[in-house]
C-alpha cells in the first residue's frame, strides 16, 4: 500500500508543479484604460469691434429698393456731379495731412484754377437751383449751406479716412499727370471711386453689426458686461454708461473752415491713420457659469 500513495502523491506534485509554470508563461493582464481627457475649455472671442475704429453703435445709409445706398451722393445730376467731386477733393485737401498726402493739396489747386469758369457756372446753376425749391433767397442759400454740409461731413467720416486720403491720392496724381479736358466726365467718372471707400465701411459695418449680434446672443448674458461695445450698445451699467461708450471712439473736429462759394462749413478731422480708439478687453464672467453652460 505505501509505493502506491508515494506515486499518487508525486504526480499530484508534478501537476502542482506543471500548474505554477503554466501560469509564470501566461501573458500579462492588460493595463487600466487611460482617464478620459479633462473637459475641453472653449476660448471666448473679445466681442467684436466697428471697423476703422468707428463707434459701437451708428446710423448708417441704407440701400433702396434699386440697391443703391441714399447717401448724399444718389441720384445726383451732371452739376451736382461734379460740385460733389469739387467738394469730396475739398475735405481730402483738408483732411490727409501726411507728407505723402501733398498731391492731393497741391492738385487740388491746379483743379480749382484750371476749371474756374466751369466750377464758377456750377455754384450758379446749383445756387438757382435751391432757389426754384425755396420761397425766399435766404431759405435758399441756409438749405444749401445746410446740405453742403452733410456732403462735407460724408467725406470726413473719420473710420473711412484711411481708405479715402489713399483713393483721392490716387485721383490727384491722375489728374497732375494728364489734366482733363472735360471735367464734368472726368468728375463723374471718379466720384463713383471715391463713394466706393464710404460704401466698404458701410458694408464692413453691417457685417460688424451681424457678427457681434452673433457674439451678444452667445455669449452676453455671461461675458457681456466686461465688453465696452457690449455695455454701449444694450446700456448697461450705470446712467450715461451707454451713451458716452457709443461716443468714445469718434474723434472731434480739430477745426473748420467755411467754404467760400456755399458757406458750408467743413470739418478738419485730423486722425491718425493708424490710430484706432476702440478698446480690445478680454472677456471676463460676470459671475460662475452655470453647470453645462460653455466657459
Amino acid at each position: 500500500m505505501h509505493p502506491v500513495r508515494f506515486v499518487w502523491l508525486t504526480n499530484l506534485a508534478a501537476g502542482a508543479a506543471a500548474a505554477t509554470l503554466l501560469a509564470a508563461c501566461a501573458p500579462p493582464p492588460p493595463p487600466p484604460p487611460p482617464p478620459p481627457p479633462p473637459p475641453r475649455v472653449e476660448a471666448i472671442p473679445y466681442r467684436p469691434i466697428p471697423p476703422g475704429g468707428a463707434t459701437y453703435a451708428m446710423d448708417i445709409p441704407l440701400a433702396g429698393a434699386d440697391g443703391v445706398r441714399q447717401t448724399v451722393n444718389a441720384g445726383l445730376n451732371p452739376d451736382e456731379t461734379l460740385w460733389h467731386f469739387r467738394s469730396g477733393w475739398n475735405v481730402a485737401a483738408l483732411n490727409c495731412l501726411d507728407a505723402e498726402h501733398q498731391p492731393i493739396l497741391d492738385g487740388y489747386g491746379a483743379f480749382l484754377k484750371q476749371n474756374q469758369r466751369k466750377l464758377t457756372a456750377t455754384n450758379t446753376a446749383l445756387d438757382a437751383q435751391f432757389r426754384r425749391e425755396y420761397p425766399s433767397r435766404n431759405e435758399a442759400v441756409k438749405a444749401r449751406e445746410t446740405f453742403m454740409t452733410q456732403v462735407y461731413n460724408y467725406f470726413a467720416l473719420p473710420p473711412a479716412r484711411a481708405d479715402f486720403c489713399n483713393v483721392a491720392l490716387g485721383i490727384a496724381n491722375e489728374y497732375l499727370a494728364m489734366p482733363p479736358e472735360d471735367i464734368g466726365q472726368f468728375a463723374a467718372a471718379r466720384l463713383p471711386m471715391i463713394d466706393a471707400v464710404f460704401e466698404r465701411f458701410f458694408r464692413a459695418y453691417e457685417q460688424y453689426r451681424i457678427d457681434s449680434a452673433a457674439w451678444d446672443a452667445r455669449y452676453g448674458a455671461q461675458y457681456g458686461a466686461s465688453q465696452p461695445g457690449y455695455v454701449a450698445v444694450h446700456s448697461l451699467g450705470a446712467p450715461g454708461v451707454g451713451a458716452s461708450l457709443t461716443a468714445s471712439a469718434a474723434p472731434e473736429p480739430a477745426g473748420e473752415v467755411v467754404d467760400p462759394d456755399t458757406g458750408a462749413r467743413i470739418p478738419i478731422i485730423p486722425v491718425p491713420e493708424t490710430s484706432v480708439a476702440t478698446p480690445v478687453v478680454q472677456p471676463v464672467p460676470e459671475q460662475p457659469a452655470p453647470s453645462g453652460a460653455p466657459r
